[in-house]
C-alpha cells in the first residue's frame, strides 16, 4: 500500500497543521466540509475559521451525529447533497468527526463518481487511535454493522488533543477499550502505560496520551501497509471484536459504545485464549487486570449470552470462517485460531458476563454502578 501511503498527524492545540495539509492535498480544488452536529456546535467556529485560511469558499453539511445515522438513509442525504452541487472527481472532501463519520463520510467519497479524495479531521480518542487509520469505510444495516463499504484510503488523517477535551468522560473512557485491544497486540510494555494512564486519565498526561495515540496509529498503520484488505494478518485487530459485534448487535445497537463493547469483547477473548489451550492460566494476568479494571468503570447492561451468541454466529457464518477467533499465544503474540469450538467460545463469553455482572460500574466515580441512559 505504499502507493496510498498518507501523513497522520497527532497534534495538540496547533489547527495551523490543518490549514498546510489541506493547501497540500486539495490545493485549489473545490472543497467540501461535512461535520458531526455536536462537534459543529462546539468547534465548529474554530474550524470554519481554520478551514477558512486555505479554502475561504466551500461548502458544508451538518451530518447528524450518533450511530443511528451510519445509515443509507444519511448516506443517501449526503450525495444529493454533493450531486446537486455537481460534485467532480477533482473536487476535495474533509470530514470532521469521530468513527462514525467518518466512516459514513468517507463511504460517500469512495462511492460519488467512483471516488472523490478526501481527508479526516479526527476529534474523537476513538477516531484517532482506530477508527481514522486504515480506509475501512461503510454503513450499517438492519442485518449488523458495517455491513456495507469499501477500502478508500484519505489523503490525510489530522487529531488535535484540544478536541478531546471537549468529549463526554463516558466516550473518552469507552475509547481507552479500543486502545487496550492495542496494548494486547502490541506487547506488555504498552499494558503498563496504558495501565498507569488509566490511574489518572487527566489533562496533566497530554504527553502520555500523546504517546499512547501514536503508538496505536503506528502499529495499525504497519498492518494496513502489509495486508490493505484483511487478507490475513489485518484480521488480528480483530481482537475481542467478535464478542463485541454480537454484543453489540445482541444488546442493541447504542445501549453500549462501541469501545465498551470491546472492552468486555477483550475480557472475553482473554478468557477463550486460556479456555482454547493457546496460553496458560498466569501469561495473561497484568493484560487480563487491566480490562478488568476497565470493566469496572461500564455503564452495567443485562447481557443475554443466547442472543450474543446467535449475533455472533451469523457474523461468523457471514465471514465464512465459523471457527476463527483471535485470541493471544502471550501479550504481543496475537494468533487466528481456526479451530475454536461454539462449546468454547459459549464457556468464555459465560466467565466474562459473570465478571461483568458483578463488577460492572463498582469502579465509576460519579454513579450507583453507572445504570446510565444510553
Amino acid at each position: 500500500m505504499k502507493d496510498r501511503a498518507y501523513p497522520v498527524a497527532i497534534e495538540n492545540s496547533r489547527l495551523e497543521r490543518l490549514t498546510t495539509l489541506l493547501k497540500k492535498n486539495a490545493g485549489k480544488s473545490r472543497l467540501f466540509v461535512f461535520y458531526d452536529a455536536n462537534l459543529y456546535a462546539l468547534h465548529g467556529t474554530r474550524l470554519r475559521e481554520t478551514i477558512g485560511e486555505s479554502h475561504p469558499e466551500h461548502e458544508e453539511f451538518i451530518v447528524p451525529s450518533g450511530e443511528k445515522h451510519k445509515s443509507a438513509k444519511t448516506l443517501n442525504g449526503i450525495y444529493e447533497f454533493l450531486l446537486d452541487r455537481k460534485v467532480s472527481r477533482n473536487d476535495f472532501i474533509l470530514v470532521c468527526g469521530g468513527g462514525v463519520t467518518s466512516d459514513l463520510v468517507g463511504y460517500a467519497a469512495a462511492t460519488t463518481l467512483r471516488g472523490i479524495k478526501f481527508g479526516i479531521v479526527s476529534t474523537t480518542l476513538l477516531g484517532m487511535i482506530d477508527a481514522a487509520i486504515g480506509g475501512k469505510t461503510g454503513i450499517n444495516h438492519a442485518s449488523g454493522k458495517n455491513l456495507i463499504g469499501a477500502f478508500w484510503q484519505p489523503q490525510f488523517v489530522f487529531g488535535d488533543l484540544s478536541f478531546l477535551f471537549t468529549l463526554p468522560p463516558r466516550e473518552f473512557m469507552a475509547a481507552i477499550g479500543e486502545m487496550a485491544k492495542y496494548a494486547g497486540l502490541i506487547g506488555p510494555s504498552m499494558v503498563t502505560k496504558v495501565s498507569a494512564f488509566l490511574s489518572d486519565p487527566s489533562r496533566s498526561q497530554l504527553k502520555t496520551l500523546q504517546e499512547l495515540i501514536l503508538r496505536c496509529v503506528e502499529y495499525k498503520a504497519d498492518i494496513v501497509a502489509r495486508d490493505e484488505r484483511e487478507g490475513h494478518l489485518r484480521m488480528r485487530l480483530n481482537l475481542g471484536h467478535t464478542f463485541a459485534h454480537g454484543i453489540e448487535n445482541g444488546l442493541g445497537y447504542g445501549k453500549l459504545r462501541h469501545g465498551e463493547a470491546v472492552t468486555l469483547g477483550l475480557l472475553a477473548a482473554v478468557e477463550l485464549s486460556e479456555i482454547s489451550g493457546v496460553t496458560s492460566t498466569d501469561t495473561l494476568v497484568e493484560y487480563r487486570n487491566l480490562l478488568q479494571q476497565l470493566v469496572k468503570t461500564l455503564p452495567v447492561r443485562a447481557l443475554d449470552s443466547a442472543a450474543i451468541s446467535q449475533a455472533m454466529t451469523l457474523d461468523k457464518k457471514r465471514a465464512s470462517h465459523s471457527s476463527r477467533y483471535v485470541v493471544l499465544k502471550a501479550v504481543g503474540k496475537p494468533i487466528i485460531a481456526d479451530n475454536i469450538s461454539s462449546k468454547q467460545a459459549a464457556l468464555a463469553l459465560g466467565k466474562m458476563i459473570a465478571f461483568y455482572r458483578v463488577h460492572g460500574g463498582t469502579g465509576a466515580k460519579n454513579s450507583d454502578r453507572q445504570r446510565t441512559k444510553s
